[in-house]
This record gives C-alpha cells, sequence and structure tokens, in this order.
C-alpha cells in the first residue's frame, strides 16, 4: 500500500537523532498540541454555557454523550481511510473543517440562534471530524520517529497533551467570562486553523492509492483490522479492558468533577479554573518522571496498578463531599483539597497512558495502525456516551459521592480482572 520502507525512512530519514531535532515529529506534535488546546478550550466553556442556561446533569450528559457517538459509528470506517490515504492531507482537511465548524457555532451562538439541538449538531459535527483526524495523526506518529524512542515520543506527546489539558480551562474560563462562549467557540476555531498551517510544513511517508479501488477493497480492509485484533489476544483484552475504564472514568471526570465543584460546593468560577488544570499538571508531570525511570519490564504491571490508582482516585473525589465531612471545610480548603485530589489522579492517569500507547505501537504493523487505532478509538468511546448519559440522569437523583464511589470500586474490579489475564501477562 506505501513506496516507502517506513522503517527505513525512521532509520535513515529521521535517524536516531534527538526527538527534538525531528522536524517533522515536532510539528506533528505542534499541530496536535494547538488542536487539543483547542478542543479542551471548547468543551471546558461548553460545560460551563450548559450549566449556565440549563444547570441540569442531564443537560451536560446530553452534549457529552454526543461528543463521543461519532467514535463509536464512524472510527473502524475511518481507520481504514486513514490507512488508505495520506495522513498529512487528511490531517489538514480535517483540522481546516473543524475551524470552519467551530467559528460558526461560535457566530450562531453570538447571534442567539444556537439552542440545545444546534450546540449538540455543532458538536457531533467535530467530534465526526476528530473520528478521522486522530486515527490518521495516530498512524503517522510512529513513522516519524525510531522505535527506540518511542518511550520518549510518547512522553513528549503526553506532555503536550497535558499541557493543553493545563491551559485549556484556565483560557475556558479567561475567554468565557470576557467574551462568552461565542468568543471561546471562535477561539478553538482559530486553533484548528493554526494547527492544520503547522501540518501543511511536514513531510511524512505517502501513502500511495492502488487503482480500482472498490467498495469490495474497503471492505476487505475493513474486515481484515477487526480479524488483526481479534487474533491478537492480549490487543483484544487491552481493548477491553479499555472499555470498562473508560466506562467508570469518564463520565466522573466529565460531568460528576464539574457538577461537584460548581453544583455540590458552590464555587466560584475563578476557582473551577484553578483546580481543573491540576489534573492535566498531574498527567504531565508523569510524562517527566517516566523519561527519568529505568526500562519497564513489565509494562503490563505498571499499566495495570497505574489504573488501579486511578480507581482509588476516583474514591477519593468522593471522600470531602461525605455527609460527615463536606460541613468540615470552607471555600478555599476545598480548592486546596481538590487540587491535591485532581493532581494525584492525574498521575495515575498518566502512568498508566504511556505504557499503553508505546504497547499499542509495537504490537500493531503499519499496514493495519489507522484501522486499529480506530476500532481503539471505538473500544475506548463505546461505554462514554452510555455511562455519561446513565451518569448525567443519576447525578439528578443521587448524591456524587455515591455515584463516585461506586464508579471507583467497578474500575478497581475490572483492575484485577486484568492481572488474570495470560496474554497480558506476558507484554
Amino acid at each position: 500500500m506505501s513506496n516507502l520502507n517506513l522503517n527505513t525512512v525512521q532509520q535513515e530519514e529521521y535517524g536516531i537523532r534527538s526527538i527534538y531535532a525531528n522536524k517533522n515529529f515536532m510539528l506533528l506534535t505542534s499541530g496536535r498540541f494547538i488542536s487539543m488546546l483547542g478542543d479542551a478550550i471548547h468543551m471546558n466553556s461548553m460545560i460551563l454555557y450548559i450549566i449556565a442556561i440549563i444547570g441540569t446533569g442531564t443537560a451536560v450528559g446530553t452534549i457529552m454523550t454526543i461528543a463521543y457517538l461519532p467514535s463509536i459509528f464512524l472510527g473502524p470506517f475511518m481507520g481504514v481511510l486513514a490507512d488508505r490515504y495520506d495522513r498529512r492531507i487528511i490531517m489538514i482537511l480535517m483540522d481546516a473543517i473543524r475551524g470552519v465548524i467551530a467559528i460558526s457555532l461560535g457566530y450562531l451562538v453570538y447571534m442567539n440562534m444556537a439552542p440545545l439541538w444546534v450546540l449538540c449538531v455543532g458538536t457531533a459535527l467535530l467530534a465526526a471530524c476528530g473520528t478521522l483526524y486522530f486515527p490518521a495523526s495516530g498512524a503517522l506518529f510512529p513513522n516519524l520517529v525510531h522505535n527506540s524512542q518511542l518511550v520518549k515520543a510518547n512522553s513528549l506527546n503526553t506532555l503536550t497533551g497535558s499541557l493543553s489539558g493545563l491551559i485549556g480551562p484556565f483560557l475556558a474560563v479567561a475567554v468565557y467570562s470576557s467574551f462568552g462562549a461565542a468568543g471561546a467557540f471562535a477561539v478553538n476555531g482559530l486553533t484548528f486553523m493554526m494547527s492544520a498551517i503547522c501540518e501543511v510544513f511536514m513531510r511524512t511517508p505517502k501513502i500511495v492509492n492502488k487503482s480500482g479501488y472498490t467498495v469490495k477493497d474497503f471492505a476487505s480492509n475493513f474486515v481484515g483490522g477487526f480479524k488483526f485484533v481479534f487474533h491478537t489476544k492480549a490487543l483484544l483484552a487491552m481493548l477491553l479492558f479499555g472499555l470498562t475504564v473508560n466506562f467508570f472514568f469518564f463520565p466522573i471526570q466529565d460531568v460528576v468533577q464539574p457538577m461537584i465543584i460548581k453544583k455540590v460546593l458552590l464555587l466560584s468560577d475563578d476557582s473551577y479554573k484553578i483546580i481543573i488544570p491540576f489534573f492535566t499538571a498531574g498527567f504531565g508531570l508523569s510524562a517527566l518522571i517516566i523519561q527519568l525511570l529505568p526500562k519497564m519490564e513489565k509494562k503490563h504491571r505498571f499499566m495495570i496498578w497505574s489504573m488501579f490508582a486511578q480507581a482509588m482516585g476516583l474514591i477519593l473525589l468522593a471522600v470531602p463531599i461525605f455527609p460527615g465531612f463536606i460541613n468540615r471545610f470552607n471555600a478555599q480548603e476545598f480548592v486546596v483539597i481538590y487540587c491535591i485530589i485532581l493532581m494525584l489522579r492525574g498521575l495515575a492517569f498518566g502512568f498508566s497512558n504511556v505504557p499503553m500507547a508505546v504497547v499499542y505501537q509495537m504490537l500493531i504493523p503499519d499496514e493495519y495502525r489507522g484501522k486499529v487505532y480506530a476500532l481503539q478509538g471505538t473500544f475506548f468511546q463505546a461505554a462514554k456516551p452510555f455511562g455519561i448519559m446513565l451518569i448525567g440522569m443519576m447525578i439528578d437523583r443521587y448524591p456524587t459521592y455515591i455515584i463516585t464511589s461506586i464508579a471507583g470500586i467497578g474500575m478497581a474490579i475490572a483492575c484485577f480482572i486484568m492481572f488474570t489475564v495470560k496474554e497480558i501477562k506476558e507484554i
């Protein structure tokens, strides 16, 4: 499918020199960082806007569910395209389209022409484009660095991702407070355009299309991705584990956590923008620490114990709002407590993500990478909308500390089950 030996490209063109001197890798990383920064601004502003105009967990759950649905239904198909066509061109087009959508959404909000259904449609379109963007960029990522540098490259990618998440909520609140949701959405559109500019200057391995590519060929590629996943037992186990973890983790992260801060504790927007970035600060710190650690011989143990620490972090999130504790602290003390909790949760999240990313990149050959990354996105995203919608409705009926504690316990059970999977022990 390609006229280039990608291992040769890695070794001869990009070499084993410092990844910081690798122009193409740095442009890819920069583009992804800017794009993710815009996403962080957009989603945090969207949550604040929905809470302000509607104020229910169901509404927040609905908009977050819409953001994840395209990955479930479109992900596997988009992965075939990511393996078939020029990944750089795909990234440029998707960033440009997302930029137009985000700016248009900002204009509609500014003109007071954006009821909830318009916000849902705009969010769905942005997510649909991202469903093609991220398999393409994820599949391209290992082609630009040598295999021996994958841990360092993934750590840097994690660091930039966490930095976008660290800056994003702060900028979201700052822009939202000054210019409203319309300004925040417009800023998101501009970040997509800037990301596309970075990608224009990349030089990447080209994908050469075969003539006469038919629907039958597409179907064959589509089925091939599924067969590879289901015949690679370690990979399948990791995908199922990711689905289970995401069912418990992300509904708390995306719905319950903001509701705790804004509705249960009644903290201000300024407190919100102080607390939320600490998760991504911990995430980024984990990337720096991992680069200093010795080589991981048993990646599965490191990954699963880190996931278990995340489960304990969910339970820890609930402790300060237990009935016996919530009246013991004032607003300033709650800010400090939740900053510490989110920092610890971010550390655990990063410690599990980096070894997981490296394992995926080593297990998957290039010709399957886009398809499998898309399937990974489908597996990982599949549980999110159901979990988010369920918890979004539950949060209007049950105390948040109960919901958060149950999620932590469920995630811990999934971790212990993973320790019993034979194929995972061999990673």
